[in-house]
Formats: structure tokens, C-alpha cells, sequence
């Protein structure tokens, strides 16, 4: 090689200049002594199994970890309510709005108020003040709502154009139903589609006449729909009562079927209806009716048609009766019934222990009826089972006139004694309730009458009786206008025989009223002072 020349350094020449000889290497050696050093520690030092370095490992990624989700939960936060917030920055269209309102009912409505939009606790959109105009008749107002809600869903919240609009909620409305109206309401509703809506602190309003109407205060009103099935709950206050009214919907075709349910819990009121509609006759159909009030039950199967239920194959029945109901109920223009019960039997007893457990207050209303109810019922029994067997039997003919009751006739059979009849009419006030009759007795037996009664002046008493007065059913007190039979009695005669049936047949009120021991009493009483 040109720059190295191995031949001038001579490996011979270095190994001569190193004298191993002059090195102790015997010393050097003790220096490097392994066995002087616990080897055993060093290597527990170094052993790396026992750092775990697993959990370092671990520990530090984790560390960081946490830091990264912290910063990622709040850019998806941040992201979100970007999100969310998009719909603030939009004009939202009012007629857009009064047509998602009113397009399923082809009506009219007027919003009010500026339109917002909310996120919390949903997206939704707000509105105030919505008045919706009759769809029948444009002047009249159908409702009038302070507020409304739209909830939308999350989803294309960043296009106007497709957002999607789920259900509706309304609170604080005045609703009106005219009745004279209630077919063409049906066939406008049952000819839209409409979204699931929910209504609050709403106010109901039926009305057939401006001083014949019902309402339903406080109320709270869902439906919503699916493919197979339409469902509706209505719960409010209605005549004093809490009321719970809910529809259920089956639209499947073969077994289409609603079910509606009415509960009034203070009147011990409950009504289930199951109408089949799989009839193609959408005016046409027939359904089975359980009704409760109290101990009372009716069950039944009926027709609709004309807008009127048809009462077949009944039976009523509660603890002192049995008996079967037939006739018919008018929906339109307004509620109205005409019906007839026949009962198998009548058992006073039962009867008469049950009217003696009332509290006052409830006896003071046995004759009271709503004056919402009006029509007609024919009510009679073949048997009347009593201690003493004094009526049989008993046909009757009323009519129930805005809270009033009109009785037409009300046959009595006394048996082998003979019969009597009745007819008045019960008029109801806030302070009253009368009884103005007119009853005419028919003996055709007197020395069974007066073995009954233990009558011994038997030349005193006439075959046949005219008596009218008035009746107070609430102070229980009677008021004789007159007394014929061969003859008419005098005004002394029917103001003695008058305070006498007060002091013994009404001494307990209705206790002692239908109680026969106090009616002989009383009868005994008359015949003997006037012999």
C-alpha cells in the first residue's frame, strides 16, 4: 500500500518493548476476583421481571387516554350543540305552521304570535295564540289555544326543508262540538290523516242548545296511531266526576274491532263497549256493552244504526233484582232513550234495607236526576217478594224532562184487595224536589182490607179513593189537596188525616215510610177516631 507500509512497524519490535515479566499478574488477578462479589444481588438488580412494567405502561396510557375522551366528550359536545342549534338561524313560515295545524281537518287557523324554536328537552318548535275557525260554518271558532308545541326529530335538523315533524301539543284550550253537527264532524275526521297530538288543560265544550250543553273542564286529551291501530285517552272533569274515556282502534281488516272505555269513579260508573266494524257499512254495526254503577250491571248486545243504539238480549241485574232491558238510545241531534225493563222480581226487603243504610244527605237525592238526562223508561216486575205481600206487581210509565221526572202511570196490583194508580210529576230545584200527584185507589175486596189492616169500623171506608196533594221528598212532608170517595172530605177532615200520616208514616222519614206496620198504624188511627 502506498500510505501504510506494515513492513516498517514490525510487530516484533512493539512485543519487544512490553516486558510481561515486569506486571504482577497475581495481583492483578485478587482484583478481578469474582467470587469476592455477590453476584446474586446484582442480578436480583438487574432482573427485569421484577419491574412490571405492564402497569407503567398502562398507567401512562391511561393518563393520556383521559385526556384524549375528556377532549373528545367535549368536541362532541361542542359539535352537537352546533347541531341542535342550527334551527335558531332559520325563518320558519306561518302559514307552513297554520296548515301542519289545520290541513288534516280542512280548516282555517290564524297563529298569532312569533314562531320560535327550543332544544330543551327536545327539539321542538313554539308558537302562541292559535285560533282555529269551524270547518264548517268559517265564522264560528271551533278552538281557541294558547299555546302549541311541534316536536321534531334530530335527524336533517341542518335542512329546513327535511325536517321532520312528529307530534303536536296543545295546553290551555277552549274547544267547541256542536252537536247538530256530529255526522259531517265524523266524515271530515275519518276522511284525514292527522299526526299524534296531545292536549292539556283544555276545556271541551258540547253543546246542542245555548242553554243545553255539557262540558269537560280540566281536560287531557292523547291520541296516536300506527299501522295496525288508532288509540285515544281523554281524562278530565265532567259533571262533578273525574272522567276517563279511552278508544282502541284495531284496523285489521278480518277482526277490525274499537274498544271504548268510560269511567266516572265518584258515580261508580264504568262502560265498555266492543264494536265490530269489519261490516263494509260504516253506519252499520253491532257490539257487546258492559255497564257498572254500583252493584248495578247490565250486560248487552246491540245495533247501531241511524245514529241510534238498539238494545237486544240484555240483562240487568244488582243485589234486590233481575231482569232484562230493551229499547233504543238517540245520539242525535241529542242523547235521548226510550227504553223497557222488565224485571223477574222486585225483593223490597232488600230494597228497603238498603234505602234505611242511606245517610241523609243521599236520601235527600234519591229523586234527583241531571238534567242532561231526558226520556223515556217503561219499568215493571212480575213479582214484587215484601214481609207483609202488600203490591205484587207494578207497571209503570216515566219520562225524565231536564232533571224533572213525569210519571205517566204506575199501576199497583194489591193482589186479592184490589189495585191503585199513580201519576205526578217530581219537579228538582237547588232548594227542592216536589212530588205533585194524583193516586186512585180500587178496593174490590174490603173485608180482606180490613182484616189487613185491622180496620173494625167497616161501614166508614168507600170501595174506591181519589187522593192529591204534594209531596216535599226532601222534608218529608205531605200536603193533602183532596180526599173523595162517596163523598169529598171536609178541609178540617183532610187537615187531620194530613198531620197524622206526617206524625206516623214520615216519624222516621223514608224508614218509616215503607213500612207497613206504620201505615196500618195509621189507617187504624183515622177509621177509629172517625167512627
Amino acid at each position: 500500500m502506498k500510505y501504510f507500509n506494515f513492513k516498517r512497524y514490525k510487530f516484533s519490535t512493539i512485543f519487544k518493548n512490553i516486558n510481561l515479566r515486569k506486571y504482577n499478574l497475581s495481583e492483578v488477578y485478587k482484583f478481578f476476583d469474582f467470587k469476592k462479589f455477590n453476584l446474586h444481588r446484582f442480578y436480583k438488580f438487574l432482573d427485569l421481571l421484577a419491574y412490571k412494567f405492564n402497569k407503567i405502561y398502562k398507567a401512562t396510557i391511561l393518563k393520556k387516554f383521559k385526556h384524549i375522551s375528556f377532549y373528545a366528550i367535549c368536541i362532541l359536545f361542542f359539535v352537537f350543540f352546533i347541531y341542535i342549534s342550527i334551527p335558531f338561524f332559520f325563518n320558519y313560515n306561518k302559514s307552513k305552521f297554520e296548515n301542519l295545524v289545520c290541513g288534516g281537518i280542512n280548516a282555517k287557523c290564524s297563529i298569532q304570535s312569533d314562531i320560535s324554536y327550543s332544544f330543551f328537552p327536545t327539539p321542538r318548535i313554539k308558537f302562541n295564540n292559535i285560533e282555529v275557525k269551524d270547518f264548517l260554518n268559517k265564522s264560528k271558532v271551533l278552538a281557541k289555544i294558547k299555546k302549541a308545541e311541534i316536536k321534531i326529530s334530530l335527524f336533517n335538523l341542518y335542512n329546513k326543508k327535511k325536517i321532520n315533524y312528529k307530534n303536536i301539543k296543545f295546553s290551555g284550550a277552549d274547544i267547541n262540538f256542536d252537536l247538530n253537527k256530529l255526522e259531517k264532524y265524523k266524515d271530515i275526521f275519518s276522511k284525514n290523516n292527522f299526526s299524534p297530538i296531545s292536549i292539556t288543560q283544555a276545556n271541551i265544550n258540547f253543546f246542542y242548545k245555548e242553554n243545553n250543553n255539557l262540558k269537560i273542564r280540566d281536560a287531557n286529551f292523547k291520541y296516536y296511531f300506527s299501522k295496525n291501530e288508532n288509540k285515544g285517552v281523554l281524562k278530565g272533569k265532567f259533571l262533578g266526576d273525574s272522567i276517563y274515556f279511552s278508544f282502541e282502534e284495531n284496523k285489521v281488516e278480518k277482526n277490525a274491532s274499537t274498544i271504548f272505555l268510560l269511567k266516572l269513579p265518584k258515580h261508580k260508573l264504568f262502560a265498555k263497549l266492543n264494536i265490530n266494524n269489519s261490516t263494509t257499512n260504516k253506519k252499520f254495526f253491532k257490539g257487546t256493552a258492559l255497564l257498572k254503577q254500583g252493584k248495578n250491571r247490565l250486560i248487552a248486545t246491540f245495533d247501531y244504526k241511524d245514529d241510534q243504539i238498539i238494545i237486544k238480549n240484555s240483562n240487568l241485574r244488582n243485589f234486590f233484582t233481575d231482569g232484562e232491558i230493551n229499547g233504543k238510545i238517540m245520539l242525535l241531534p241529542y242523547f235521548d232513550f226510550d227504553l223497557d225493563v222488565a224485571l223477574k222480581g222486585l225483593n223490597f226487603n232488600k230494597l228497603y234495607n238498603f234505602i234505611a243504610t242511606l245517610d241523609d244527605q243521599t236520601k235527600n237525592n234519591l229523586f234527583r236526576i241531571n238534567n242532561k238526562i231526558n226520556g223515556k223508561l217503561n219499568l215493571s216486575t212480575n213479582k214484587v217478594y215484601s214481609k207483609y205481600n202488600l203490591v205484587n206487581s207494578f207497571e209503570s210509565r216515566l219520562r225524565f224532562i231536564n232533571g224533572n221526572i213525569s210519571i205517566d202511570q204506575l199501576v199497583l196490583s194489591l193482589g186479592k184487595l184490589g189495585a191503585a194508580d199513580i201519576s205526578g210529576f217530581i219537579k228538582n230545584d237547588k232548594k227542592y224536589t216536589n212530588f205533585r200527584f194524583e193516586n186512585n185507589i180500587y178496593l174490590d175486596n174490603l173485608k180482606r182490607f180490613y182484616n189487613k189492616f185491622g180496620i173494625f169500623n167497616k161501614q166508614k171506608i168507600p170501595f174506591n179513593l181519589f187522593i192529591s196533594g204534594n209531596f216535599d221528598l226532601i222534608k218529608l212532608n205531605m200536603r193533602l189537596d183532596e180526599i173523595q170517595g162517596e163523598k169529598k172530605l171536609k178541609e178540617e177532615d183532610l187537615q187531620y188525616i194530613e198531620q197524622e200520616f206526617n206524625n206516623i208514616v214520615l216519624e222516621e222519614g223514608y224508614v218509616s215510610l215503607f213500612n207497613f206496620l206504620k201505615l196500618k198504624e195509621f189507617f187504624k188511627l183515622i177509621t177509629a177516631e172517625d167512627s
